[in-house]
C-alpha cells in the first residue's frame, strides 16, 4: 500500500471518529505497519470495523480485520476434528501421505504432531479429541497472531533476524 492509500484510510477514520488526530508521527507509524497490506483488503477491513465498534480503530485491530476477511474458511477445532476423521477413514493407516495432504494447514500441523500412526492406532478417541483440540485451538491462535505481524516482522518473531530499527520504514515508499 502506498503513503498516500494510507493517509486515504486515516481521513476515513478521521471522518468517523472526530477525536482521532492524525500528525506526521502517526501517519508514518501507520504506514510502517500497515504498508504491507493490500489497499482494498485494508479498506474492507475500516469499513468492518466502523461498523461494528464505537472506538477508532487501533492498528492491530485493522491486521485482524484484514486477516478475518483474508481467511473467511478458518475452521473451528471442532471442525478440524471432523476433517481429521474424514481423513483417517477416507485414507486409513496405510495411505499417510494421502491422508495429510487432503487436511488443512493447522490440522495438518496438529497430525503431524500427534503421528498418523498413533491417531489411526488410537483406541481411546474421546482422549485424543480432548488433546486434538486443545493443540489446534495453541496452533490455529499462533497461525493467526503470526498474519496479523507485519511482513518485516514474521521473520523476527520467529527469532531468524534482526528487527529494523524504530522509525526506519520498513516499506520502500512508491513515487506517487
Amino acid at each position: 500500500m502506498k503513503r498516500s492509500e494510507v493517509a486515504k484510510l486515516l481521513a476515513v477514520i478521521v471522518a468517523a471518529y472526530p477525536s482521532f488526530d492524525v500528525d506526521d508521527a502517526r501517519d508514518r507509524i501507520w504506514f510502517e505497519m500497515l504498508g504491507d497490506l493490500d489497499y482494498q483488503l485494508a479498506c474492507a477491513a475500516v469499513r468492518r470495523h466502523l461498523a461494528i465498534s464505537r472506538f477508532a480503530p487501533t492498528i492491530a485491530e485493522i491486521r485482524e480485520q484484514v486477516a478475518a476477511i483474508a481467511n473467511p474458511d478458518r475452521l473451528t477445532a471442532a471442525e478440524a476434528w471432523g476433517e481429521l476423521m474424514q481423513a483417517v477413514r477416507r485414507h486409513g493407516y496405510y495411505r499417510p501421505a494421502e491422508g495429510m495432504a487432503s487436511l488443512s494447514e493447522a490440522t495438518r500441523r496438529v497430525a503431524e504432531m500427534i503421528g498418523w500412526r498413533e491417531i489411526n492406532m488410537c483406541e481411546q478417541v474421546d482422549v485424543l479429541r480432548g488433546q486434538f483440540l486443545r493443540m489446534y485451538e495453541q496452533v490455529q491462535g499462533r497461525m493467526e497472531r503470526e498474519a496479523v505481524l507485519p511482513l518485516v516482522l514474521r521473520p523476527a518473531a520467529q527469532g531468524r533476524v534482526a528487527l529494523p530499527e524504530p522509525g526506519t520504514s520498513a516499506h520502500e515508499e512508491v513515487a506517487e
